[in-house]
């Protein structure tokens, strides 16, 4: 049951004073619904009503043969709406998440480590051990050391030198990551002269993309294709890709933009077109470790010395994580190393994070790379699909908003006596609330950053997304491991024959960590605050829930958030 007071209730109040437009699913209960207008805001969410206490209705704008999965994702992670609430989608909200998952939070030292502790109240199989601690080291040799000590039990992302000698040691377990991974050098037309096509593809052609795969990443699963979609995935193209390397062809193109545009080479000052400031030309990265990136520092620094070969001369900058995700997400950065983990296995899943109307990562978004992309989530017939992906890469290789530059496995190790590991082959899916250590009542593992936030409903961040997805779940699920949907926390759903009206069925006697119960207005509410730009409740951590548009396309009323 829920708290004694309950201040759900009241929303419908609180909604008409602050503007927001959740309203009463009916006259005769406090359910609610939230709803656009119409289907012309560019979105595909219609609506979501809370139809009873325990289930949901979704009402799409139009067809969507992924919708499945990505309802798993914990870009749509449920919350208690009261806390929601009481935090005004910020602060706590953050730092103190309150779940359904099977850890709980128990404290968040910042700078050292996140420690989770048993929820006996869950609704599913308990966690095997009574803690698990999430520990962080942005260097990979300093993650071995403490792995070969035993002072944590498992570890991500092994140095590739190391990967060898892991896998032949019986005093451990080293785990493949299969590469569904995309990594690229992005590019803002937001600034002058990378506005014009031929500097773009002089900076593809400059790049030789084959040398970064065989000297920087693990060898064995690591490869190089033409699209930054890997050939595991559906909806990959080959033979369609940006200009491959030449540099000769660069230079030539570089010269030739610069007798026409009027800018001196060696081109190392930019001019931001919005604001007519001039600026360094600068290929800016985090100092994170990813599947996609093994290691980002010595990937900059080659490119920057290949840059430099045709007349392009780069100030490589670090910058600090969540500060260079809002800022690329912005268009900000002019270069910028980043990437992608499947979070599930479609090409859309590697394309619509970044490349659709509403996202100005690359400067003003191209509409022959967004149109077939946005009709290629609505299609069903699977051949028709690939071809609105083919013509998705035709877009790419038109207009080069990036430089995609290869496909990295990667591998995870944990020490030998340690039960029940799986291979995390979606971005940040482990699950240590399965994991047995015989030798103790803990778990230890040590990732390569501190979390941004706890709250992933607005984050672009997988180490963040590791720390969630202790705590948080979602409607549906992956299976551990996996790559299949299995039940969340609707226990059942079904959709309407035309595939516009989806029904879940939530799970009866589900607990929030704080023993207030999951209903269907919890639901609603949350995916409010994420993707209603008139909601009070849409702040979050400032990272402009950047994964509600690769769901819905669009936020409902997006001239607020403008």
């Amino acid at each position: 049951m829920r708290k004694a007071l309950r201040i759900l209730p009241l929303l419908g109040l609180v909604a008409l004073v602050l503007g927001l437009s959740l309203v009463p699913a009916s006259a005769q209960d406090d359910l609610l619904t939230f709803a656009a207008e119409d289907c012309n805001y560019g979105g595909n969410l219609s609506s979501i009503e809370a139809v009873d206490e325990l289930t949901v209705r979704v009402t799409l704008c139009q067809t969507d043969p992924l919708f499945e999965q990505k309802m798993a994702s914990l870009a749509l992670a449920i919350h208690p709406s009261e806390y929601l609430e009481a935090t005004g989608g910020t602060g706590d909200l953050l730092t103190m998440p309150i779940g359904t998952g099977p850890l709980k939070l128990e404290r968040w030292e910042q700078g050292t480590e996140i420690v989770f502790s048993r929820f006996d109240d869950y609704w599913g199989d308990p966690a095997i051990e009574d803690t698990v601690v999430l520990r962080w080291n942005d260097q990979a040799a300093a993650r071995a050391t403490e792995l070969r000590a035993g002072t944590i039990d498992g570890m991500k992302f092994a140095d590739p030198g190391d990967i060898p000698v892991f896998r032949n040691d019986p005093e451990f377990n080293l785990i493949d990551i299969p590469p569904l991974t995309g990594v690229y050098v992005g590019i803002s037309n937001f600034f002058f002269p990378l506005n014009d096509i031929r500097v773009r593809q002089a900076i593809s052609m400059a790049i030789d993309r084959q040398r970064i795969v065989d000297n920087f990443f693990p060898e064995g699963p690591s490869i190089l294709t033409d699209d930054f979609v890997p050939p595991a995935v559906f909806g990959h193209v080959d033979g369609i890709g940006t200009p491959g390397f030449d540099q000769d062809g660069a230079r030539a193109l570089l010269e030739e933009a610069a007798a026409d545009l009027g800018f001196d080479l060696p081109l190392d000052t930019l001019i931001d077109t919005r604001t007519g400031e001039e600026r360094p030309l600068t290929l800016t990265f985090r100092q994170v470790v990813r599947a996609y990136l093994p290691t980002p520092d010595l990937v900059a620094q080659d490119i920057q010395a290949q840059l430099a070969e045709v007349g392009i001369n780069v100030d490589v900058q670090v910058v600090e994580s969540g500060t260079f995700i809002q800022s690329s997400l912005a268009g900000n950065e002019p270069l910028h190393l980043l990437g992608w983990q499947a979070d599930f296995p479609d090409a859309s899943n590697f394309l619509t994070c970044c490349l659709l109307e509403a996202m100005s990562q690359f400067g003003e978004p191209y509409p022959d790379i967004y149109e077939p992309l946005t009709q290629a989530g609505i299609e069903t017939d699977p051949e028709v699909r690939q071809q609105l992906f083919e013509e998705v890469a035709r877009g790419i290789a038109e207009n080069i908003p990036w430089v995609p530059f290869g496909h990295a496995g990667s591998a995870d190790v944990y020490l030998a006596r340690i039960e029940n590991t799986a291979p995390a082959v979606l971005d940040a899916t482990e699950e240590f609330a399965r994991l047995e250590d015989p030798a103790d009542d803990n778990i230890v593992f040590m990732q390569n950053r501190e979390p941004i936030s706890i709250y992933c409903n607005d984050t672009f961040d997988g180490e963040s997304f590791r720390a969630c997805h202790q705590v948080h779940e979602s409607l549906l699920d992956f299976v551990y491991g996996g790559t299949d949907i299995e039940p969340g926390l609707a226990e059942s759903w079904e959709v309407s024959d035309d595939g516009l009206v989806w029904t879940f069925h939530l799970r009866e006697g589900v607990l929030f960590h704080d023993g207030s119960s999951l209903d269907a207005n919890d639901v609603v509410v949350t995916w409010q605050a994420a993707g209603d730009c008139t909601s009070p409740l849409h702040t979050g951590t400032g990272e402009g829930f950047a994964l509600w548009t690769t769901v819905f396309n669009q936020f409902v009323n997006p001239e607020a958030c403008e």
